[in-house]
C-alpha cells in the first residue's frame, strides 16, 4: 500500500468503538489515538508539548491512566485536523506537494515532524500527517514542469484554467514569471500532486533505504528513451528499456559507503529546441550491511603493493563501468560450482586485514571451497569480455549479462573459454586454482552492477530486476 498508518485498528475482538474524549475535551487540533505502550510523557515530546497541556487540553486528572485506543487532542496546532497517522515518503514527494495533497500548511509539517531542514524529506521517510477522509478525498490535481520563459497566464491557458486558480493552488502572490524548472500543482487530472519532471508519471525505487553492498532497482514509467538519466549518490544511473513505458536502472551500493543520505536524482532531456533539461532530486538513505570481520591473512606482498593494485584495479573497473544494452540473462543466477554445501570460505563484505596492515578493505565476492581442478560453471548466459593472468586476481575471468552486470572469477588454474566466447547456464569457463591474491586454492566469484561489486547471494535467491 502506498500508505503504511502508524496508527492500528483495534480488532474485532476488543470492539470497533474508540473510547469516548474524556469530560471537558476539546475538539479543535489534531488527534492522536492513544497505542499500547505509549505514556503521556512521550507523546508530549513526540508532538513538541508537555504533559501539563495535554492534560489540560484533554481533561486528563491522571497521567497515568490513559488507555490505548483514547483519542487525544495535541496542542499547538490550531487549524489542523483529522487522526494522526504516518505516511511514508515516496520519491517524487517534497514538503510542497504533501502540502497541496493534504490541504497542510509546510510550516504545520515542519512543526508536527521536527524537521530541520525542510529540502531533506527522504524517500521512505515517516511523516506524521492528518487523515480526514482518506484517499478519496486527494484533491483532484496534476504536477508540470515549467518552461523557459512561460509565464502564469501562459500556464493557466495551456492547462486550460483560470490564472486565479492557478495562483491559488500554488500560492504564488503576485508574481508573473515563473522560474524555469520549478513545479507547480494544475487543478484537473486523477493524480496527487507530485515534483516529478514530466511526462514522468512514477518512479518505484526498491528497496526503498539502500544497504552496502547490495542493488538498488529505480523503476520510471513515462520518461521516453534515450531522453532519461541521472545518479544515485556519486555513481550515475543507466537507464535500460524493461517494459512498454518503462525503464529501469540497476545500481550497486559499495560496501565501504558511509551510512547516510545520498542524493538520487533523474533528469530528463525533453526533445526541445532550448535543450533545457529538468531535473529531480530526493535524498535517499543508504544503511549499514553489517558485514563482520576475516581473521588476518598472510598473502604474497606483491599483491598489496600499489604499482600492483592501483593499475590492476583501473583496469578491472574500464572493464565493468561499461552498459552493453541486450540483458541476456533472466531468473536467479546458478552458483558457479558444484562444490559446495550451505558454507563458504569467505562471504561477501567481511573486512579484511592483509599482512597486519589494518582492516581497510572488504571481501568483494563469494569464495568456494575447490581444490585444483574443480570445474566453474557460468551461472547465467553472457559473453566472455577478459580472461588473462592478473597479479592480484591471478588468472581471470569476466562475463558480461549485458545491462551493466558482469561476473567475474579469479584464482583458476585453467581457462576453458576466450574473450568474444558466448557461454549458457553451467557451462564450464575454467578450473580452480590458486593463483593470486590467495592462502590456498579456492575460487573467489564476484558479481558487478554499476561497476560497484554487490553481494552474489542476492543474485541466487532473488531475480533482478
Amino acid at each position: 500500500m502506498r500508505r503504511r498508518f502508524l496508527l492500528l485498528v483495534l480488532s474485532l475482538s476488543l470492539g470497533l468503538f474508540w473510547p469516548p474524549l474524556p469530560a471537558g475535551a476539546q475538539n479543535q487540533g489534531p488527534t492522536y489515538v492513544v497505542q499500547p505502550g505509549d505514556t503521556l510523557s512521550g507523546i508530549a515530546r513526540t508532538f513538541g508539548t508537555t504533559v501539563d497541556e495535554l492534560s489540560q487540553l484533554n481533561a486528563i486528572a491522571d497521567p497515568s491512566s490513559i488507555q490505548p485506543g483514547t483519542k487525544l487532542v495535541i496542542p499547538g496546532f490550531e487549524g489542523v485536523t483529522g487522526i494522526l497517522s504516518t505516511h511514508s515518503v515516496a520519491f517524487g514527494e517534497d514538503l510542497a506537494s504533501l502540502s497541496r495533497e493534504y490541504g497542510l500548511s509546510q510550516d504545520a509539517m515542519v512543526r508536527l515532524n521536527h524537521i530541520v531542514r525542510p529540502d531533506s524529506v527522504y524517500l521512505g521517510q515517516e511523516v506524521i500527517l492528518p487523515q480526514n477522509d482518506g484517499p478519496a478525498a486527494l484533491p483532484q490535481a496534476h504536477s508540470r514542469w515549467v518552461g523557459p520563459g512561460e509565464t502564469r497566464l501562459e500556464l493557466a491557458l495551456q492547462e486550460n484554467v483560470d490564472p486565479w486558480t492557478l495562483n491559488s493552488a500554488n500560492d504564488l502572490g503576485a508574481q508573473a514569471w515563473l522560474l524555469p524548472g520549478s513545479v507547480i500543482s494544475v487543478p484537473g487530472g486523477d493524480q496527487p500532486p507530485s515534483a516529478l519532471p514530466s511526462p514522468i508519471t512514477s518512479v518505484t525505487v526498491d528497496p526503498p533505504a539502500a544497504v552496502q553492498g547490495q542493488v538498488e532497482e529505480i523503476h520510471v514509467e513515462g520518461a521516453p528513451e534515450s531522453s532519461l538519466g541521472g545518479s544515485l549518490g556519486p555513481w550515475p544511473l543507466s537507464f535500460e528499456v524493461d517494459a512498454p513505458d518503462e525503464q529501469v536502472a540497476l545500481q550497486g551500493v559499495d560496501a565501504l559507503t558511509d551510512p547516510g543520505l545520498y542524493a538520487l536524482t533523474l533528469t530528463i532531456a525533453p526533445d526541445s529546441k532550448d535543450g533545457s533539461s529538468y531535473s529531480f532530486s530526493q535524498p535517499i538513505r543508504i544503511r549499514a550491511g553489517d558485514y563482520g570481520y576475516d581473521p588476518i591473512l598472510h598473502v604474497p606482498p606483491e599483491t598489496l603493493d600499489p604499482a600492483n593494485t592501483v593499475p590492476e584495479d583501473s583496469f578491472i573497473s574500464k572493464i565493468v563501468d561499461q552498459v552493453t544494452p541486450d540483458k541476456l540473462w533472466s531468473g536467479p543466477f546458478q552458483f558457479p560450482s558444484d562444490y559446495y554445501t550451505d558454507s563458504f570460505p569467505s562471504v561477501f563484505g567481511t573486512r579484511r586485514n592483509y599482512n597486519g596492515t589494518g582492516y581497510t578493505r572488504y571481501h568483494t565476492g563469494l569464495d568456494f571451497f575447490g581444490g585444483v581442478g574443480t570445474p566453474i560453471l557460468a551461472p547465467a548466459p553472457g559473453k566472455v569480455v577478459f580472461n588473462g593472468p592478473l597479479t592480484v586476481r591471478g588468472n581471470t575471468t569476466i562475463i558480461d549479462h549485458g545491462w551493466g552486470v558482469f561476473s567475474l572469477y579469479f584464482h583458476q588454474s585453467e581457462f576453458e573459454v576466450k574473450t568474444g566466447d558466448e557461454v549458457v547456464t553451467g557451462q564450464e569457463i575454467g578450473k580452480v586454482g590458486g593463483t593470486g591474491r590467495v592462502t590456498g586454492p579456492h575460487l573467489h566469484w564476484e558479481i558487478r552492477v554499476g561497476g560497484v561489486p554487490v553481494d552474489p547471494m542476492e543474485w541466487v535467491k532473488n531475480t533482478y530486476p
